[in-house]
């Protein structure tokens, strides 16, 4: 008997997961202090730890976390220009998977930011970018390293009924 989903409405509930293992991506980016300022200008870089993603796979992205290796109150009183994340579909750095990029204003843990997204080729890699400017304010002097890490909480679903449910329903998804 072939099983069948309602896919009306996307519910975490409906999700096969048995076929659907939880996994991580974590991106990092550290920076040096220059003239007295911390800038993210980072080209398309794959997520460490290094993770390939599956072939024909679909990934529901569920949370993001944003954090620093500094204090919340710090980072906040040293923002000039906004950091900014953004992850690129795999093969096109060019394409964004999220319509726009996380507005790193405050840390997050565990931000709500549900998406989804197909792949098509094998051995592929999310890549990510962080980017915008921090100043070093007076308790911040004497550190001349800040490093950003964004984790980004998923399901890697690999069931093809699932998955071809997903695309008759939901055909602009890529």
């Amino acid at each position: 008997m072939e099983k069948t989903y309602a896919l009306h409405v996307p519910r975490i509930e409906d999700l096969p997961y048995w076929t659907s293992p939880p996994v991580q991506f974590v991106y990092e980016s550290t920076v040096a202090v220059a003239a007295g300022i911390y800038t993210w200008a980072d080209a398309p870089s794959p997520l460490t730890p290094l993770r390939n993603i599956m072939e024909n796979a679909l990934y529901f992205v569920r949370s993001v976390s944003l954090i620093s290796d500094i204090s919340e109150l710090d980072f906040e009183a040293a923002l000039l220009i906004t950091p900014q994340f953004q992850i690129y579909k795999p093969s096109e750095a060019t394409v964004h998977l999220f319509k726009e990029p996380i507005l790193m204003n405050k840390f997050y843990q565990q931000f709500d930011f549900r998406t989804v997204y197909l792949t098509a080729k094998s051995a592929d890699q999310i890549l990510a970018t962080f980017t915008g400017v921090l100043v070093q304010t007076p308790a911040l002097v004497g550190k001349a390293l800040m490093t950003l890490k964004a984790v980004i909480s998923a399901q890697e679903i690999n069931d093809d009924n699932f998955i071809k449910i997903f695309k008759e329903q939901y055909p602009n998804v890529k």
